[in-house]
C-alpha cells in the first residue's frame, strides 16, 4: 500500500502600490531687448563770406563784380576828364595842355589803417537731437506641474503542492 504524503507550500506576495514623482520645473528665458539710439547731430553752418571780404579776401564772384565795376567807373571818369579838359581848353582863359597837366600831377593820398575786421563769421546751427527707444526685456516662464504616476500590483497567492510517495508495508493481523 502506498501512502501519499502531501506537502502544501504557499508563497504570498503582498499587494504593492508604487509612486512615481516627477517635481514641479519652471523655466524663464529672458529676451533681451534694451535701448535702440539714434543720434542726429548737430549741423553747424558757418557763413564767412562777409568776414573774408572785410579782411581782403573775396570770391571770385564779387572780385569780377567789382572789377566790372571799377571799368564802368574808369570809363565814366576818363569821359568826365576829358570833358574838363575840353571845357579848360576853351574859352577866353583856357588853359594849355601843360598847365592841365601840372595841375594832375598833385595828387592827394589818403590811407586808412584797419586792425579789426569790420564783420565777424556768422555761425548757426540746427537740428541735432537724439532718438531713444527702449523696449523692456520679454521673460517667458514656462511651468510645467509636477506629475505622479501609479502602478498597482495586486497580491498573489501562490499554491505549490508536492507529493511524496512512500511505501508503508502494513502487516495485516488477522485477527484484526
Amino acid at each position: 500500500m502506498f501512502i501519499y504524503r502531501i506537502s502544501l507550500q504557499y508563497e504570498i506576495t503582498k499587494a504593492q502600490l508604487l509612486i512615481k514623482t516627477t517635481p514641479p520645473e519652471v523655466k524663464v528665458d529672458t529676451e533681451k531687448k534694451g535701448y535702440e539710439m539714434d543720434s542726429h547731430p548737430i549741423k553747424i553752418q558757418i557763413d564767412n563770406k562777409e568776414f573774408l571780404e572785410s579782411i581782403g579776401i573775396k570770391s571770385i564772384n564779387k572780385v569780377l563784380e567789382e572789377k566790372a565795376e571799377y571799368g564802368k567807373q574808369a570809363v565814366l571818369k576818363s569821359m568826365a576828364r576829358y570833358t574838363e579838359d575840353k571845357n579848360a581848353m576853351l574859352g577866353p582863359d583856357g588853359l594849355t595842355v601843360s598847365e592841365i597837366a601840372a595841375q594832375r600831377s598833385f595828387k592827394t593820398i589818403s590811407s586808412t589803417l584797419k586792425f579789426i575786421p569790420e564783420n565777424q563769421p556768422e555761425i548757426s546751427w540746427k537740428d541735432g537731437y537724439v532718438d531713444i527707444n527702449y523696449t523692456k526685456d520679454e521673460r517667458n516662464v514656462k511651468y510645467i506641474p509636477s506629475q505622479m504616476e501609479f502602478e498597482y500590483i495586486p497580491y498573489s497567492v501562490k499554491f505549490i503542492v508536492k507529493k511524496h510517495m512512500e511505501e508503508v508495508s502494513k502487516t495485516v493481523n488477522e485477527n484484526d
